[in-house]
């Protein structure tokens, strides 16, 4: 009974395993996945052969953007290069056209004594002491040795 049993478990499980008995079908088989292979063979060295030609022509197309991006390049560093030196020459235009003005005191009540060598105005102050007015409007006392 129990060699009836393992014969019956043996048998269902190669039903539901799809396995064949027949030596023929082996051999069809055989041949079909041979005919395959070779198919998918030339299959591939086809797309191989595409693949090939495609680089080629993306390899082509890479370096014409490449070159145009080179050039593209440039002339925007040139255009940045020009608009940043006309930036710059308004900037001094702007400067040397405002040329700022020394601050000379409102109420000065202060005896002008004369210029010094660079030109800037000297005062007498209250007590007797020489200063001139700087760039930012203060007073800036001469020492005495200077005069």
């Amino acid at each position: 009974m129990k060699k009836l049993f393992a014969i019956f478990f043996v048998s269902i499980a190669l039903i539901f395993s799809g396995v064949t008995i027949n030596a023929a079908d082996k051999k069809d088989e055989d041949k079909a996945k041979k005919t395959d292979v070779k198919d998918k063979e030339t299959k591939k060295d086809k797309k191989d052969k595409k693949d090939k030609k495609d680089d080629k022509v993306k390899k082509d197309d890479k370096a014409k953007k490449d070159d145009k991006a080179k050039k593209d390049d440039k002339a925007k560093k040139d255009q940045k290069a020009e608009k940043k030196d006309k930036k710059k020459d308004v900037k001094e235009e702007k400067k040397a056209k405002v040329e700022p003005a020394k601050k000379e005191p409102k109420d000065t009540k202060d005896k002008t004594i004369g210029k010094d060598e660079k030109g800037r105005t000297i005062y007498e102050g209250p007590r007797g002491g020489h200063y001139y007015i700087n760039d930012k409007g203060n007073k800036v006392y001469v020492k005495k040795d200077k005069e």
